[in-house]
Parts: structure tokens; C-alpha cells; sequence
């Protein structure tokens, strides 16, 4: 790293060290109304006060954000200190004595109050919900929910991450089925590209609610006009939710999807390793299992008969690293202790200043949406012909300390904008990003 961006590291560590410490979350809520803290709201975007102190109080708690300027929350999101010592103290618990009645039955409510949590936060019922390791084994449990036949089609988009592609890319080797792609760059109209390509055979289209990317967030309203056309025809409709919860506002309900397949390792801040699945409960015996085992069924015997769970809790199976789960719970909590729309809104806020910076530089563009209903903290900067995307990435993390991405077009490079960034943050990985290639 050189000796500027070092400087620039240390300033900017320092600064957030030696910013006020206040509450967050319940904590600031009750400071508020006794009178301790001002209200947020009665601040201006333009006068940040209270908003920077939580901010720092934020990052004091997620060494990651301070070791490195971190755009890297679209791959993985840096846990805070509470959600990893959380994770290790249910681990140790665990260990004591894991057959332990005592023990056991206490974390065996890690999962159904995981499952509540997740429902009531993200607009579904509990019986909703099952817990997956990862958001591409939620997208495998919905593909392989289907008896494909050849000819049949699903519908993706240009803009998938690969956990949304290769089970496509499988099914279609071994069955035969034909994949359709639309255009999901920005300003296409998202119900009349999925239109022109329904057809008698479509199955199921299965499309990202955020694009890894470009950044472009689906809006509900549309989202749910889709769900509407979708289910007039017998489609299938489900929604890679990798880059939504956290990041936008996410309502599972309101979008109007069947399936709604998500982690928690990088919106929310959660470990690595956890993940969840959504499924309307009136279409949960027509998702099917294609991996099925202990802890999936109701009822069972060893003659043959066997009942499933009545809740998508059915597509879980298996011992399970119910430390992790704690841990997903806790990120979540944390998250909504600060406040998800105050995340939210942050995040826009400092995708606005992305926006002025990029465009007052010269040589670099956005690639990503401008207006907020289409837009996330996905944001993703246009380089200059003979900037290489992946070189670029190597040198910044190298040479400057700065985390970032390439992603699929050539000449896009993504900023992972989350709320424990800073406008001072942005301004120096676009001066970077300007360095090395204009």
C-alpha cells in the first residue's frame, strides 16, 4: 500500500476511534425519548450529527471496516464483534454437553425462533420459512422442485450470479429443458421482457431481486404485477435474494413471489454457512423435495409410510451447525437494533454521493441505476476502454487496501456500498479507481 492511502487509513481509522460513542438501535431510542441523544430525524442529510455517531459507533464494531476501505458486502459482509463472540458462545455451550437435555433443548430453539425472526422481519409466516446454508441451495431446492420435461423453459435474466445459472445449465443437460434470458439492464421494462418470452412451455422464471451486477433492484409494485401474470399461467416464480436483505427493503409478500432464496453472509452481516428460503404456503406441496431426510418428515415408519412437515421447514434435513444459525439470528437482531430503515436509507444516501463523485470524474461512468426504486448499494462504475476490470481489482487490493470487485461485463467494476462506509471512503477508492485507469 502506498504511503498516501496508508495516511489516509490511519486518518480515517483515527477519526472514527475518537468520534463520539452513543447508543444504537433500542439503546438510541430510548436515549431519544429521555431526552439524552437529539432526534435523527430532526437533521438535515446536510448536517449529519447524530447519524456519523452511530455510524461510528457501528464500525467500531466491525473490525473489517476499519482494516481495509471494505466494498466487498455484495461477496461477503464483515460480521461485528457480537455476532462472532455470540456464534463462539453457542458453540462452547453446545460442547459442554451436546446430548445434555438441559443443553440440547436449548439449542435445539436456536431454528424455530430463527425461522419466526426471519418472518416477521421479511413479510412471511413462519411456516414460510426453512433454513438453507446458503442462497444457492435455496435456488437448488426450488429448480429441482419441478418433474422437468424436454422442451420445458425457464426464464433467467443477463445479470445472474452463477448460483442462479449452473442449476439451469444441469437441468438442461440432464432433462433437456431450454433456458430463456432476458435484459435486465437498466431502463428495460422487466413485465415486458419476461412477456416476450413466455411461452406454453415456460416453467418457472427465477431472476435476481438485486443484481450482483449491475445493481438494479426490482420494484415491488412491478414485482408483484409479475407474480400476478406469473401465476395466471401456471409459472413458477422465484427471486435470487442474495444481495436484498439488508441492503433494500425486503418484503417477501408484497413482491409477489413464490420463492425467495437468500443467506445471511452479506446484507446482514451474518456467518458464512447460513442461509433461508422462503415458499408461499399455499404452493408447498407443489415445491418438492429432491433431497429429503431426518428432520424433514412429520410422521414415519419402517414400513414405508411417512408424512412430511407442514411448513417449509420440510426442505431442511439433516444435523445442523445450530451455533451458525444463532449467530445468523444475532446479525439480524443487530441489524435491527440500528434499524433497517435508517440502513437502508443510508445506503441511498451515500449512493447519491457515488454518484456525484463518479460524474464529476473524468473517464468513468455509472453503470449501475440512477433513480432510488432502482437502485441498491450495488453500485457499479463504468471504467475506461483498456481498464481492466480484474487487474484493477488485484492492484487497489494490493497496492491501496481497497476491497472491491469485477463483474460480469467487462469494463464494470462494483462498489459494495454498505452503511458503515463513508463519503470520505467512496471518494478515495473513485480517486484509486481514477488513478489507475484515466
Amino acid at each position: 500500500m502506498n504511503t498516501s492511502r496508508r495516511s489516509f487509513l490511519r486518518r480515517s481509522a483515527g477519526a472514527l476511534a475518537l468520534a463520539p460513542i452513543v447508543p444504537v438501535g433500542r439503546l438510541a431510542l430510548r436515549a431519544v425519548r429521555d431526552g439524552a441523544l437529539p432526534d435523527p430525524a430532526m437533521h438535515s442529510a446536510a448536517d449529519p450529527g447524530p447519524q456519523e455517531a452511530w455510524v461510528a459507533r457501528a464500525r467500531a464494531e466491525i473490525p473489517a471496516s476499519t482494516e481495509s476501505l471494505y466494498f466487498q458486502t455484495g461477496g461477503i459482509g464483515p460480521a461485528p464483534n457480537a455476532v462472532i463472540d455470540h456464534v463462539q458462545e453457542r458453540l462452547a455451550f453446545q460442547n459442554r454437553s451436546p446430548a445434555e437435555p438441559g443443553i440440547s433443548d436449548e439449542m435445539a430453539r436456536v431454528e424455530p425462533d430463527l425461522r419466526a425472526q426471519l418472518a416477521r422481519v421479511f413479510g412471511a409466516e413462519t411456516e414460510e420459512v426453512a433454513l438453507t446454508h446458503s442462497t444457492s441451495e435455496g435456488i437448488s431446492i426450488v429448480a429441482w422442485s419441478l418433474n422437468w420435461e424436454p422442451g420445458d423453459e425457464v426464464v433467467i435474466s443477463n445479470t445472474e450470479h452463477p448460483a442462479n445459472v449452473v442449476p439451469w445449465y444441469v437441468l438442461r443437460d440432464r432433462f433437456g429443458i431450454a433456458i430463456r434470458e432476458i435484459d435486465l439492464s437498466p431502463g428495460t421494462g422487466l413485465i415486458d421482457e419476461i412477456r416476450d418470452q413466455l411461452s406454453d412451455r415456460t416453467r418457472m422464471v427465477s431472476i435476481s431481486h438485486v443484481s450482483r451486477n449491475n445493481g438494479r433492484t426490482l420494484r415491488t409494485d412491478e414485482s408483484a404485477e409479475l407474480g400476478d401474470l406469473l401465476r395466471s399461467r401456471g409459472v413458477r416464480y422465484h427471486l435470487d435474494g442474495a444481495q436484498g436483505p439488508g441492503c433494500v427493503a425486503t418484503d417477501f409478500r408484497a413482491l409477489g413471489c413464490d420463492g425467495y432464496s437468500t443467506c445471511g453472509h452479506k446484507w446482514l452481516l451474518g456467518p458464512k454457512g447460513t442461509g433461508a428460503l422462503f415458499v408461499r404456503r399455499e404452493i408447498l406441496d407443489d415445491v418438492q423435495l429432491s433431497w429429503a431426510g431426518s428432520h424433514s418428515h412429520a410422521t414415519m415408519d419402517y414400513e414405508g409410510a411417512y408424512t412430511l412437515l407442514p411448513s417449509a421447514a420440510r426442505y431442511e434435513f439433516g444435523t445442523r451447525a445450530l451455533a451458525d444459525f444463532a449467530g445468523f439470528a444475532h446479525a439480524v437482531e443487530w441489524m435491527e437494533d440500528i434499524g433497517l430503515e435508517r440502513i437502508e436509507e443510508r445506503v441511498q444516501s451515500l449512493v447519491d454521493h457515488a454518484i456525484e463523485v463518479v460524474d464529476a470524474t473524468e473517464g468513468l461512468g455509472v453503470s449501475s441505476p440512477r433513480a432510488r426504486p432502482d437502485r441498491s448499494g450495488v453500485f457499479v462504475v463504468q471504467l475506461p476502454e483498456g481498464c481492466d476490470a480484474t487487474q484493477l481489482y488485484n492492484d487497489l487490493r494490493e497496492d491501496e487496501g481497497i476491497l472491491a470487485s469485477p463483474v460480469r461485463a467487462e469494463r464494470d467494476f462494483r462498489l459494495s456500498i454498505h452503511f458503515f462506509n463513508t463519503r470520505e471512503e467512496i471518494d478515495a477508492a473513485v480517486a484509486a479507481v481514477s488513478d489507475r485507469c484515466t
